[in-house]
């Protein structure tokens, strides 16, 4: 039916967090590693996600920027149901999305938002002997609301609540939890902070945008995977950055890296960025008639290399164009060419170079260039102000 997303310290069975802050910090980096670092489709296919979310997410201090189509909401038992979170709950409500009252044990004091409730979750621990009455606090009060029953951990257990009528299971006796790994390069904090300044500053250019977005792989890496697996309401195949971009738009835009920014992010490698950079500038200028499409491809190469990836691995992630796959995988078409040319520029290879269609001294000028700019841009991000 679904799957819930929760933070683990490694190697810990418990979240095991303060209040507040951390609490905050654990859920940001849940949503943006399930949206920005493995995909929706990845995690569940076409099934809902649960996910924990703390006060400041329904009061709206902290941007939700993931869209309502896949996710659940969930309210958790320790967030005081009070006026300002019961207008954070219809309003998310009104947006779309579904919501889960978390560990409900019958508190008088989370009545009102039960009316909301498209899950209400009982912890059947917690509840102990109250059970019954808990189950049937939840039908009176959420009666269009599925009632799912945590802490299944035995077939008695699961016996039991199948024949009080609850809806749905979960606990170690149905399945354990997985731990969900993935190599991932981490934005910028500095580029993150420049770009928030500039998304919420008035009549900043686009391309100004664009520009710090792409001066960062790891966060473009991010815009790209984020466009298809946040649902954000476009199924059109990504063939740029830049198209990726516009698509996601300023606000959605905003949200993420306020979040990324939120979860910890730390600066990239200097010598990788340097060349990540440089090699998909090298390939926008060798194909200036396909430039925004040559630059992607020759950044998603990078990104691979660095992360030790196949090139056909990462495409799989991203969501990216037919387009783009045969660029980069097949080496298919002018931005495919211009890329195969300045890998064999790296290699020293220059036999390759003119089987790609391009001249030695073309490649080694537009590299050369290309090296310069990415080294200005890789000095600006590490510039402290």
């Amino acid at each position: 039916m679904a799957y819930e997303l929760l933070f683990r310290n490694h190697g810990r069975a418990s979240a095991e967090l303060a209040e507040g802050s951390e609490q905050d910090h654990a859920t940001s980096q849940v949503i943006s590693a399930t949206f920005g670092d493995f995909g929706v489709e990845q995690i569940a296919a076409d099934k809902l996600l649960f996910i924990n979310l703390t006060r400041g997410f329904f009061t709206g201090e902290l941007p939700i920027p993931c869209s309502p189509h896949q996710v659940v909401l969930e309210l958790l038992e320790n967030v005081e149901v009070d006026d300002e979170v019961m207008a954070g709950l219809r309003r998310v409500k009104d947006q779309g999305y579904r919501i889960a009252i978390d560990d409900f044990i019958g508190e008088v004091g989370r009545l009102p938002a039960l009316g909301l409730a498209d899950f209400v979750k009982i912890d059947i621990e917690a509840a102990g002997d109250t059970f019954d009455d808990v189950l049937a606090l939840a039908r009176e009060h959420a009666p269009t609301a599925l009632v799912v029953v945590e802490r299944i951990e035995d077939d008695a257990l699961f016996t039991r609540c199948r024949e009080a009528g609850v809806d749905l299971f979960q606990g170690y006796g149905l399945q354990r939890p997985v731990t969900l790994e993935a190599v991932s390069l981490t934005p910028s904090q500095l580029v993150c902070l420049r770009l928030v300044r500039a998304l919420t500053g008035a009549e900043v250019p686009i391309r100004e945008i664009e520009e710090l977005v792409a001066s960062d792989p790891a966060l473009s890496l991010r815009v790209l995977k984020t466009v298809m697996s946040a649902a954000v309401g476009s199924k059109s195949e990504i063939t740029s950055l830049r198209q990726a971009i516009v698509l996601l738009g300023r606000q959605q835009l905003c949200s993420w890296v306020v979040l990324m920014l939120l979860g910890g992010v730390t600066s990239v490698d200097t010598e990788a960025l340097t060349m990540v950079l440089a090699r998909a500038s090298a390939c926008a200028r060798l194909s200036p008639a396909h430039e925004d499409l040559a630059y992607t491809v020759g950044l998603l190469s990078g990104v691979a290399g660095v992360l030790g990836m196949r090139d056909d691995e990462l495409v799989d992630t991203t969501g990216v164009s037919r387009t783009v796959r045969n660029a980069l995988v097949e080496r298919r078409g002018p931005a495919g060419s211009a890329l195969r040319a300045v890998l064999a520029y790296e290699d020293d290879e220059p036999f390759v170079i003119a089987d790609a269609g391009h001249a030695v001294y073309e490649v080694s000028r537009a590299y050369l260039a290309a090296l310069s700019g990415a080294m200005v841009t890789v000095g600006s991000v590490l510039e402290r102000s």
